[in-house]
């Protein structure tokens, strides 16, 4: 990206975007951007394998260490994985209950060192697939408040077109800020509201 995305501190996120846009350059910046400040990341997906992601964070050059905890939702999906370091595996995207212990559990750890941390959910589009829109509306407002109340930050993604209005309208309603972000003649724009910087669409 030419220009860098300037994230706010603190609270919560969402990021609207459609598919194969290059959104996910903010999400690995949004990592970047928190391990830069010393915290600690916890990397929920229900997408991509983190084995995946590892190679595509150090193919960018962002070396995490013990500094980021995955939380595996969607490699049970599809076969039974080993373990691995850093990798929580869940049994799936259905399993909220599981998903929030398991936050609940890679928090303390953070905190127990005295570091702040940053949430990423990698997407609420797959849990919204299996489970109702009102059942990931309370999910989500029960880790945005927990996120808060350790000092974090959260940045979830949703994709566009795949969803209700009111469904979009629910779990925007429950954020601190809205991101958008699109392709546009090979480059990614975005706009935001809830923080200054992004009023309009702009070219990264």
């Amino acid at each position: 990206m030419a220009n860098e995305f300037h994230f706010p501190d603190g609270g919560a996120l969402v990021m609207v975007s459609p598919p194969l846009s290059g959104a996910k350059d903010l999400v690995f910046s949004y990592v970047a951007g928190a391990l830069a400040k010393g915290q600690g990341v916890v990397f929920v997906t229900t997408d991509e394998s983190p084995e995946d992601l590892k190679k595509q964070l150090v193919g960018r050059k962002i070396f995490f260490g013990d500094n980021v905890k995955f939380m595996d939702c969607y490699t049970s999906l599809a076969e039974e994985a080993p373990p691995a370091p850093g990798v929580k595996r869940l049994s799936g995207p259905l399993a909220l209950n599981e998903i929030s212990v398991a936050l609940s559990e890679a928090q303390r750890g953070f905190l127990a060192q005295e570091k702040k941390h940053a949430l990423v959910f990698k997407s609420l589009s797959t849990l919204l697939m299996y489970s109702s829109a009102d059942a990931v509306g309370r999910f989500v407002q029960v880790i945005v408040a927990k996120v808060k109340k350790g000092g974090g930050s959260a940045l979830f993604t949703l994709e566009e077109g795949m969803h209700d209005e009111k469904t979009v309208v629910v779990l925007e309603h429950l954020m601190d800020g809205i991101i958008e972000a699109r392709k546009e003649k090979d480059a990614l724009v975005v706009k935001a509201r809830g923080f200054p910087g992004y009023e309009d669409w702009t070219r990264l």
